[in-house]
């Protein structure tokens, strides 16, 4: 999906989606268009951890991750290589 900011005549912004070939937003201020590119962001990251989350809780990890899907044991091997603390005190690991 792209999304372009548009200048209006009064000095305030648009968005249009060419998703749509609408215009999304109008009458905004540079903060408020800021705002909602955030706030878009916000959703899609929320929507693509969702998805993986649905995926490793599935017994399907590499569907995320590909060949990089890592088991508990070996993220915990990683971790103690590069001095991470995840390791610390666990034994489940």
């Amino acid at each position: 999906m792209g999304n372009q900011i548009i200048k209006q005549p009064d000095g305030h912004f648009a968005i249009f989606s060419s998703e749509t070939d609408t215009v999304i937003v109008w009458d905004a201020t540079a903060d408020e268009v800021v705002e909602w590119f955030a706030e878009w962001a916000a959703e899609m990251a929320r929507q693509t951890a969702g998805r993986h989350i649905d995926n490793v809780a599935a017994g399907e990890p590499r569907k995320s991750y590909a060949q990089f899907a890592m088991s508990w044991r070996e993220a915990l091997v990683e971790d103690r290589k590069h001095g991470g603390e995840a390791w610390i005190g666990r034994t489940d690991g």
